[in-house]
């Protein structure tokens, strides 16, 4: 008897672990959802002095990189990529990288010139995890 007690208190308490961590962390739902190819429409939101053509949309993690075309890029793309907005190669002058971005079917990328994009991500997560409910 004792020890039916022990294995089924042993089972509740792996089930009670494994989800605190399935319903707490989102990170790990990903990990278990199935991939697809979706259509991404990627619209530049240029705030800076340089014309579209200086920056270009990349796919993190691959090396696939596409210029805007009338501030707008059309994709096909697996739903677990993020993209970056970065500055285009061709142009050594300029320097630029926003923040990574999730893929959805219409996602608008920001080119803001006047402050840091990692700096304006910091502050935005910083606000999102102290603000009040």
């Amino acid at each position: 008897m004792k020890i039916l007690k022990i294995i089924s208190f042993a089972f509740l308490g792996l089930i009670g672990v494994f989800l605190l961590l399935w319903f707490g962390m989102p990170e790990i739902r990903k990990v278990f959802k199935d991939t697809e190819i979706i259509p991404v429409v990627v619209k530049l939101d240029n705030r800076c002095t340089v014309g579209d053509d200086a920056f270009i949309v990349s796919v993190v993690g691959t090396d696939l990189k596409y210029t805007f075309k009338n501030g707008v890029v059309r994709l096909r793309l697996k739903s677990d990529r993020k993209l970056q907005l970065k500055a285009n190669p061709k142009y050594k002058a300029i320097r630029y990288e926003g923040m990574y971005e999730e893929v959805k079917k219409n996602v608008t990328l920001i080119a803001d010139c006047s402050s840091s994009p990692r700096l304006k991500g910091i502050f935005n997560s910083m606000k999102n995890q102290f603000k009040k409910e």
